[in-house]
């Protein structure tokens, strides 16, 4: 499909909650083990394992997403959100307060709770993440410096899932906004990615949105030309039969960041 027929996540009309509800929160979904198991796997598995830590993580995520930080809020005392867009803010802000037309993460949050081996704690699981949130900011896509006027200190840890695929416009920008990334970090801290490979588009509300396409090669480089060491990839084959997107696998990537660029 022609890539200037595609809508874009942050400049047309995207409907957050819509879009999280498709994809993440209904346990029916056929690819829900990719989608949501896979990363919450491979997140509990880092946090628990011990080289990820410190006392402060920035997320950046595609859409008000809060199944990665289940097993975040853990280990960090603090988390910053980072939101791309205004509906994204008020949709994660509904959950936040517990608003009753919040999206329902009871799937992942019972997802790790099992991993954990301590189902019934799921809503305490929750409601951790809702107290080590302590911040939620706009990432303005369009400046230099997306946080404008808003200062962060850098952090221990970055984790981003989906979100890079989605804003880059073109492989220059991946490299750019994966340097911006590294600038949130200190020497040694860590990136926690997530992203698709080889993917062209993913449907919300019957319209395709536009996803960068790139390999595993490609990534590699990006993040090394980034200033990031690699320490773990794992690259997941999806099963694909499903029209509502095209990836063709699942990187998950831990890599710390060895120098300013």
């Amino acid at each position: 499909m022609d890539s200037s027929l595609l809508k874009h996540y942050h400049h047309d009309e995207f409907h957050p909650k819509t879009f999280l509800e498709t994809y993440f929160c209904d346990e029916n979904f056929p690819l829900i083990d990719e989608l949501v198991d896979y990363p919450l796997k491979q997140l509990h598995e880092t946090f628990s394992s011990g080289p990820v830590k410190g006392d402060t993580l920035i997320d950046i995520s595609g859409g008000p997403n809060i199944y990665q930080l289940l097993s975040a809020s853990d280990i960090f005392k603090e988390i910053i959100v980072l939101e791309i867009t205004e509906p994204n803010i008020q949709e994660l802000e509904k959950w936040l307060k517990k608003d009753p037309g919040a999206a329902d993460w009871s799937y992942a949050a019972k997802a790790l709770c099992d991993l954990e081996g301590n189902r019934e704690d799921w809503q305490v699981k929750e409601d951790k993440v809702r107290r080590a949130i302590k911040q939620v900011v706009k990432w303005d896509v369009s400046k230099d410096n997306p946080l404008d006027p808003v200062v962060l200190p850098h952090v221990d840890c970055v984790l981003s899932l989906w979100v890079l695929n989605v804003i880059s416009k073109d492989k220059d920008a991946y490299h750019i906004n994966l340097r911006k990334c590294a600038s949130l970090l200190k020497i040694g801290g860590h990136l926690l990615l997530i992203a698709v490979l080889n993917m062209t588009y993913y449907v919300v509300n019957e319209h395709r949105f536009f996803t960068l396409t790139f390999d595993e090669t490609f990534l590699r480089e990006a993040l090394k030309f980034a200033g990031y060491i690699i320490e773990y990839m794992d690259v997941l084959p999806s099963r694909k039969g499903c029209d509502m997107f095209d990836f063709e696998h699942i990187a998950y990537v831990i890599a710390r960041k060895e120098r300013e660029v």
